[in-house]
């Protein structure tokens, strides 16, 4: 009840302040049930599809009348009762229409959370709206500009401004220790798996290593398959941690997963690597002559070039070819087609190629960068082999973006400072490592030149963040005003905002509409 008077005291606040361009306002509802019900029916609409598809196929290979599909129920599963699948199916979608209706009624009225959409007629007070804060106290509404419907995060929505913050901070703490400890098994991997310390290790290998066929390949690819193998298992874990963060749009968490990937392959693959190979090579020396450490690093770094130009060059060979070519996603649609497709839904769903990755493509090209700029002066050869990733890349990804990948969202450029800050990242820390393997080098009094080199970068990154990225966080008024070719129809945008779960296929369901329209009417927050 408080929490309903709260959103009529909000909503009499907006109307005044926008009286003649608020259009109206949606509640966000707690939709787990209806969700629940909704996805449990569509699953059995996509199963009555495949049997009807197949009953009909056995007509035409089999006898006239057809073979009807059976299927097992009851909970020992595989051997439980045989029944006939198209009339299972159509009772199930029967018992579960009239719940989905009651549970939509019920959900659109009583299980209101505290937040809302605000819809304007009018562009610039949307934008102004999103810029602006509403409450004197900040924690009390907090209002920003509401991402397009296929990217809204529904569970996050509701959670508080506080709740927000200490979500954040606890997310951080957990990925700072995933990376210091996913450091472990990565360094364990640049170390064991080179051809040397194999042989030390397992000595009963060693005739088979010593097979030139065996031993050019093992050397050239095994510590990189294995890294990239690690590296494939995190992605789902950082974007579960990003979405945890209550961040309320597809797109952010999207771009917080592949900011914490940056941080994974630097301090992992580029770091851990690096000072993991050196420390196991130089282990007895060290022991021996403690005070040498940093000569002994020093001198040892170079031996870790080949492991990244391989890297690099793994990377744009296999992977840009396996990219173009497509071949696994195109046998797997072949046996999808063959064995599993029956109707064009399925067979549409099965040739659907997704999105582009930009969690895990974009912090993998940035560590690119960062291994070719860091070892330019370490090993030059690292320079054309980066101008080839990344000439490769422009050609290939452009095609597959252009051509092939569907978006699932639009970020409306949003990506930009994401990236723009890691490059600048990657260029201080290329800076820093020249300065310090200068320094250990015989060219410590000219490494002090160097000085200035990131203190201008971090300049540079500063002047960009105050002039550049404030305008991809908030629509500028001046966008805003611009003259639209074509005008949306409000109604129709306000709907597109309407859950699946919660949209009626009873265009005559006058009480369903009455409750949807209550819902629209109390609503108060953007």
């Amino acid at each position: 009840m408080r929490a309903k008077l709260e959103r009529n005291r909000l909503i009499r606040i907006f109307k005044s302040i926008y009286p003649e361009t608020f259009y109206r306002s949606m509640v966000v509802t707690d939709n787990k049930e209806v969700n629940k019900i909704y996805e449990k029916l569509e699953g059995y609409k996509k199963k009555l599809a495949h049997a009807e598809a197949v009953y009909d196929g056995s007509k035409k290979t089999g006898k006239p009348e057809g073979l009807r599909p059976t299927t097992k129920i009851g909970t020992l599963g595989p051997v439980g009762r045989k029944v006939d699948s198209i009339e299972h199916y159509n009772e199930k979608i029967k018992e579960l229409i009239p719940k989905l209706e009651a549970e939509q009624k019920t959900t659109l009225r009583e299980k209101q959370e505290a937040c809302a959409f605000a819809f304007f007629t009018n562009r610039v007070a949307a934008a102004s709206a999103a810029q602006s804060l509403h409450a004197q106290m900040v924690d009390t509404w907090t209002v920003v500009e509401a991402p397009e419907p296929r990217q809204v995060i529904w569970s996050n929505l509701k959670i508080k401004y506080f709740q927000r913050i200490i979500r954040q901070y606890a997310v951080s703490f957990i990925v700072a220790l995933t990376i210091l400890f996913y450091m472990i098994p990565i360094g364990l991997i640049s170390a064991l798996t080179t051809l040397e310390n194999l042989k030390k290790l397992l000595p009963f290998l060693k005739s088979i290593l010593d097979i030139t066929p065996v031993k050019t390949v093992l050397e050239a690819y095994l510590p990189q398959i294995a890294l990239n193998v690690f590296l494939a298992l995190l992605p789902k874990l950082l974007l579960a941690l990003s979405k945890a963060e209550g961040i309320p749009s597809v797109g952010h968490a999207v771009r917080a997963t592949s900011g914490k990937y940056f941080y994974f392959t630097v301090l992992n693959v580029f770091i851990g690597v690096t000072l993991g190979g050196t420390l196991f090579r130089t282990f007895k020396s060290i022991g021996k002559e403690p005070n040498s450490i940093v000569k002994l690093l020093a001198s040892s770094l170079p031996g870790n070039a080949s492991f990244f130009l391989t890297f690099v060059a793994l990377k744009f060979f296999v992977g840009y070819g396996l990219e173009l070519s497509r071949v696994v996603p195109l046998i797997i649609f072949h046996l999808k087609k063959k064995y599993l497709c029956k109707t064009e839904a399925e067979l549409k769903q099965a040739w659907f190629p997704g999105d582009l990755g930009y969690a895990t493509r974009i912090p993998g090209d940035m560590l690119v960068i960062t291994i070719a700029l860091c070892y330019s002066v370490i090993a030059p050869l690292s320079i054309p082999f980066g101008v080839v990733y990344f000439g490769l890349g422009w050609l290939v990804l452009r095609n597959q973006a252009l051509k092939v990948y569907v978006p699932s969202f639009e970020s409306y450029g949003k990506m930009w400072p994401h990236i723009n800050a890691r490059v600048l990242a990657a260029l201080i820390l290329f800076q820093v490592t020249i300065f310090g393997y200068l320094g250990l080098k015989k060219f410590s009094s000219r490494a002090l030149f160097l000085i200035p080199l990131p203190i201008l970068s971090l300049l540079f990154a500063y002047v960009c963040k105050k002039k550049f990225y404030r305008s991809f966080s908030d629509t500028a008024l001046e966008v805003a005003s611009r003259e639209l070719k074509e005008i949306p129809d409000m109604e129709s945008v306000f709907r597109s905002f309407i859950p699946p779960s919660l949209s009626s296929e009873k265009a005559d369901d006058d009480h369903f509409e009455d409750a949807l329209s209550h819902v629209s009417r109390i609503g108060s927050f953007a």
